[in-house]
């Protein structure tokens, strides 16, 4: 419920093509009383022309990810800015979203800018060359805590807030407990492409073909990395799955392979942490942020022996790994968009200076 003296808020939203459509970080929009600004969606002929006819905008911009989609979305933010002041404009994807807001608000006009950051600082400094407009945003929110420090040194640690990314716990879920598996044998499932260690899975395949036949691993991700996996018969291999399917291969799975070269947060760590999967994943400050004992199991960065004795070691003790499964969808609860959305509206409340979250649901504010 949102109260008479809630300022409004408006999400400026985008879509990444390889989420799920139960999954990605715009599905905040859906448990937060806001204004959604996502200019040309689903408009496929207008983004083309946007891009072509903002190119010089987007080049200056001085970010890789920024285009002319995002130019238009801002000039629609922008024409939101001038209609009254005290509004709250959250860009779920600072890296990607937010760049000339502040260069284009209306005069005389106070508002506040938030923005939310998803990159691990090598990836976020690599791709955004310029940072000056980042002096302008009241409060970023990173997804990890791995990514305070460096934030922090860019905006000042009063103005850098840890919010978990959250998850739809009620699409993802385990299978019944006498679910069929789409054939005999130990199921890994592995799903992704940012900043997945491609090198090291694609050696414990071949390691696994070796020690354990048995041993099967399910690979979802686009094409241009299959060929990591050439002549691996205990490889089956997935692109552009439709969303049921992909809910179904994770519940036909025995545990989630996951090793990764960097980590924030990740969606597909939280979609079979969902599904009551067990987590073999890599050792970093970001997966611990969402993986603890109880769950998961973190081996070295670019260790292929170690991760696939810890697959073994899962296979073998059947008890270990339906408890830690357990414990996964458990830990998963905690990520649920309803306690994330809280989360950031407790973030709103600070930059508001309100002293106290300036949200409500449901009669009871939020923490």
């Amino acid at each position: 419920m949102k109260l008479q003296d809630d300022p409004p808020v408006n999400l400026v939203c985008m879509r990444i093509s390889s989420h799920a459509g139960a999954s990605g970080y715009d599905r905040l929009a859906d448990y937060l009383d806001a204004n959604v600004i996502s200019a040309l969606e689903n408009k496929v002929y207008l983004r083309r022309v946007a891009n072509r006819a903002f190119r010089f905008v987007a080049k200056r911009s001085g970010s890789m990810w920024y285009d002319g989609i995002q130019f238009v979305t801002e000039l629609e933010a922008a024409w939101q800015w001038r209609k009254s002041g005290r509004q709250i404009f959250h860009f779920l994807y600072g890296e990607n979203s937010y760049r000339y807001l502040w260069d284009l608000k209306a005069n005389g006009i106070s508002n506040h800018i938030v923005c939310t950051f998803h990159t691990p600082a090598d990836t976020f400094q690599k791709e955004v060359s310029d940072h000056s407009h980042l002096a302008h945003i009241n409060a970023a929110i990173v997804v990890s805590t791995v990514q305070l420090d460096f934030y922090s040194r860019l905006l000042g640690r009063d103005r850098v807030f840890y919010v978990p990314h959250g998850i739809d716990v009620d699409y993802f879920t385990p299978g019944p407990p006498d679910r069929s598996r789409s054939d005999d044998g130990f199921q890994c499932i592995f799903v992704g492409k940012m900043l997945r260690d491609f090198k090291t899975l694609a050696e414990a395949a071949l390691l696994l073909k070796k020690w354990a036949s048995d041993i099967r691993i399910v690979v979802v991700t686009n094409e241009r990395r299959w060929g990591y996996f050439t002549g691996m018969e205990n490889v089956r291999l997935f692109s552009g799955v439709p969303d049921r399917e992909l809910l179904d291969l994770y519940r036909q799975s025995d545990l989630l392979l996951l090793p990764l070269c960097d980590a924030t947060a990740n969606n597909s760590l939280l979609e079979g942490m969902a599904c009551g999967l067990p987590v073999v994943t890599t050792d970093l400050q970001g997966t611990r942020d969402y993986v603890d004992d109880d769950c998961g199991l973190l081996t070295p960065r670019g260790d292929a022996r170690t991760l696939v004795e810890t697959v073994l070691r899962l296979k073998e003790d059947e008890a270990l790994r339906v408890r830690m499964g357990r414990m996964s969808r458990i830990r998963a609860i905690d990520f649920r968009w309803q306690n994330v959305a809280a989360m950031v509206r407790g973030v709103y409340g600070k930059i508001l200076g309100a002293g106290k979250p300036v949200f409500s649901d449901n009669g009871n504010t939020a923490p």
